[in-house]
């Protein structure tokens, strides 16, 4: 789960990390004391769910809450507050938990958990039909359409998604694509430049939530999407005998053809199983 929190009071957002940090699953991809801040951040990036103060300046909890589920329907809101009197709002706007200061670690374990049941049917809602193919040439359809993308700009997303929901830092994406040369900011400005032509690529396609940015690099989310190298994968893991994995071994020469380092990821992920 992806969360944001969002509280004037530094100290408040302190304490949340602390109480948060050890929960599996759970990631603050960021932290604002400013709502309007926030309120950018969140419908330009992926996240599944905001922790919000109510009594902030110029916006405050509840005007943002009205804002992002006007624009984000399926974003999972929570109210963390030192009053217990903005109830009826918070029902008002849907919001889906509401805590009030001060809680405990037990208390943020038990909202988590009740988030993660309710993820499910969140992705539902937002997913579209998204088909990524890996075997032959590579392509990605969005609704039974080709998302169009070209050049280093495909290869990025290509690379990315045979990692498979894993992480790859922007400086072995580089490396990889463009080949023997220098890994600096100078030279990776290349590089920067197809990223974002990718991600308008997926903002046109209306699935830009496809690609999650982290500190370090890029993954793809998995879980609104399907692969053939998914099924492809869990086929070899499956596979009881060595005449059937030869068999399946088989296709590897159409995996991501035009790429050179196609075969090597293939071999990668092979040995991860």
């Amino acid at each position: 789960m992806r969360a944001v929190i969002v509280d004037d009071e530094p100290i408040m957002i302190r304490s949340f990390k602390r109480y948060t940090a050890d929960i599996p699953d759970f990631e603050i991809c960021g932290e604002f004391e400013d709502s309007q801040d926030a309120r950018d951040f969140i419908l330009e990036n992926p996240v599944d769910a905001a922790f919000l103060d109510i009594e902030m300046p110029e916006l405050s909890g509840l005007e943002l809450a009205k804002e992002l589920k006007a624009a984000r329907p399926d974003l999972l809101i929570v109210f963390v507050t030192a009053y217990d009197s903005y109830i009826k709002e918070s029902n008002e706007i849907g919001a889906d938990y509401y805590v009030v200061k001060p809680y405990s670690h037990d208390t943020m374990k038990t909202v988590v958990a009740k988030l993660n049941k309710l993820l499910p049917a969140v992705a539902e809602t937002r997913k579209k039909d998204i088909a990524i193919h890996t075997f032959g040439r590579f392509s990605v359809m969005a609704e039974d359409k080709p998302v169009s993308m070209v050049g280093k700009t495909k290869e990025i997303l290509a690379l990315i998604v045979s990692y498979m929901g894993r992480e790859i830092s922007n400086e072995e994406l580089y490396t990889t694509i463009w080949e023997n040369r220098v890994c600096d900011n100078a030279h990776m400005k290349v590089y920067y430049n197809a990223l974002k032509r990718l991600r308008d690529a997926l903002e046109k396609a209306e699935i830009s939530d496809l690609l999650l940015s982290t500190g370090r690099g890029q993954m793809l989310n998995t879980k609104i999407c399907r692969s053939d190298l998914a099924d492809w994968l869990e086929e070899y893991r499956r596979a009881a005998s060595k005449r059937t994995k030869n068999k399946l071994r088989a296709a590897d020469t159409e995996f991501m053809k035009e790429y050179s380092w196609g075969m090597d990821r293939l071999e990668a992920l092979i040995r991860e199983l």
